[in-house]
């Protein structure tokens, strides 16, 4: 009901969805950013692909955590 009264919408997004986003905002915007923050990074990505979002509209993206929690599931993964 939440979702309908509000017009939103959901999205899903892979450990590797989240892995690549990680390794997009430390590459593109040198930030390392928590496992979640990637996630709020791609879906916006996915929405804007989708043309949920527009180019043209402000959002805000919240990442409250450092990637640093996390440097033992992310080690030996590839980052290049």
């Amino acid at each position: 009901d939440v979702l309908r009264e509000s017009q939103g919408t959901v999205v899903s997004i892979s450990e590797e969805g989240m892995l690549e986003g990680m390794r997009e905002l430390g590459q593109q915007e040198g930030l390392f950013v928590a496992p979640e923050g990637a996630a709020v990074w791609m879906a916006a990505r996915q929405l804007l692909g989708t043309g949920w979002l527009r180019a043209d509209e402000r959002i805000l993206l919240l990442n409250t955590g450092s990637g640093q929690k996390y440097m033992s599931n992310v080690a030996g993964r590839a980052w290049a």
